[in-house]
Parts: C-alpha cells; structure tokens; sequence
C-alpha cells in the first residue's frame, strides 16, 4: 500500500525536497493584530523586519482541523493511506488537532510528534518520505524514525528575551535584567521539552556554548546531517555555520531562516544548530 507522507510549515525544508519525494504540507497561521494567514504565503525575511518593528507579539495558531480532515481524504482516496509528522506537542497543539482529525478521516492516518522542530524535524519526515517511495511498510519506517529521533540533538541560541517576555513566558523585569547584563541563553530539546543547557553574558557566550557542544560529540564523524535556521540578519549564521563545517565537515549542511511560527517564539537573533548523530 502507498504510504503518503504529510507535514506541517514548522518544518525546515527546501522546495527541491517537498516537490522529490512529494511531500504535503499543512501551514500554520501567523499574522499581526489578529490578521492570521497561513506563515506558507509570507516572506521570511519580510516577516523578521515587520517582527523587530511591531512593538506586540505576533499572533499564531495551529492549523485548523478541518485542513486537516480535507488534506487526509484527498490523500486516501485512492486507497493510499497517510503518515503525519508534526511538531513537538510542548511547542504547539499541531499534532494533537492532526491526531483529531485522522480520527476523523475516511482513511488510515497514523499521526506522529516528532519531538522536534525546524530542520531537526526533516531529518525524520525526510527518511519517512524516501523509504515510502521506496515502497517501505509503515512499521519499519515508524522504527527508523524513532532511532532518528533520538539520534538528532537540537540547541537554541537566544539573543534576547524580548519575545518571551511579550508572550508572558518570562516576566518583564526578569527580561529586562538579563538584557541590562546581557545574558545569552543556550537551550537544548530534550524529549520534546526545553531545557536550559547553559548561559552566559555576551554573544561570545553563544559561540563558547557551540564549541563545547560540537567537542562533546562521541565521534564527530558520525554526524550525516546538520542545520542552522536563525531569526534575523543572516549574519546571525555566518560565525555558528564556520563552526559546524570545521568541525564536521562530512555532514550535509543546511542554513536557512526559520519560519514565521519558530521566529514568533525565539526573537530577533536567535538560531538553532541540529544534527544528526548517526548510529
């Protein structure tokens, strides 16, 4: 039986990928005072200048539904039935409006959280999508995403707090204390969840931070895939993507702005590095 493999826009992937292994994408909804549209129909670049400019928070949501519903039917309409991947359930509702809807939907639908995020998350819709048009069953490819998915290391670099004070994350005077000093804060994806890994004051902080965790790796030529997805400038990656390809320069590497959802959340300045520590 085919397997179709869909995905929500949190995802980090490039338009050669989604269009090889035809790969469905269900966007989230972002916007500005209350005006949501689909984060899919906006520039990245022109969403990080509007971002830095609005005094509020950007507005997000789940995709509704009923998207859902309508893009499972079409899919198995002809007998194929649907793998969903989304994003991690402790940074947004997404898997658990899909896992609704594949209830609702005619056909088979298996939903999945991946426990990720960004690029970290296409290392497991990735592999999902090559062995089903390999014509691989649905088990072993539930299988080797779960070995990917703990095989894949995910660190946040936030610059400020701005953002995480604006969405009532942090109060604001814990905010503006830690900007007077200028502390920088290294967050890594743990099962899903956000821990804080380390911090410290200034950006050379940041790439102190990087250094250690790239000299932790077991075995530095295990890692096949790496990302960078960052916020802002795209100088933001220019120091951390030396860094990664000095250090394994034998992974596959891509750097990319993130999108609009991921932005919203982590705030000007901030990028993450994910990679893929093969077994």
């Amino acid at each position: 039986m085919t397997i179709k493999i869909v995905a929500d826009s949190s995802v980090q992937l490039t338009p050669a990928e989604i269009e090889q292994y035809d790969i469905h994408i269900v966007p989230l909804l972002v916007g500005f005072d209350g005006n949501l549209v689909a984060d899919t129909s906006l520039s990245r670049a022109d969403f990080d200048q509007q971002m830095a400019a609005n005094a509020t928070l950007p507005t997000t949501s789940q995709p509704p539904i009923g998207d859902f519903v309508t893009l499972y039917n079409e899919l198995t309409a002809d007998g194929s039935e649907v793998l969903s991947l989304h994003l991690t359930e402790t940074l947004s509702g997404t898997v658990n409006a899909a896992r609704q809807a594949a209830e609702l939907a005619q056909g088979k639908v298996t939903v999945v959280d991946t426990q990720s995020a960004d690029r970290g998350m296409a290392f497991q819709v990735l592999t999902a999508a090559r062995m089903a048009h390999a014509g691989a069953e649905l088990a072993p490819i539930l299988a080797k995403i779960a070995t990917i998915r703990q095989q894949t290391h995910i660190y946040l670099f936030v610059d400020t707090l701005d953002n995480l004070v604006k969405g009532g994350r942090i109060p604001k005077i814990a905010g503006l204390v830690t900007n007077l000093i200028k502390l920088k804060f290294v967050f890594e994806l743990v099962d899903g969840k956000l821990k804080l890994y380390t911090r410290g004051r200034g950006k050379k902080a940041l790439l102190k931070a990087q250094a250690q965790i790239l000299a932790e790796l077991e075995d530095a030529t295990r890692v096949e895939a790496a990302g960078i997805s960052y916020v802002g400038d795209e100088s933001v990656a220019a120091e951390p993507q030396a860094l990664v390809e000095k250090v394994v320069p034998q992974a596959e590497l891509l750097v990319e702005r993130t999108c609009p959802i991921i932005a919203t959340h982590t705030g000007i300045g901030a990028y993450a590095l994910m990679f893929y520590e093969a077994g």
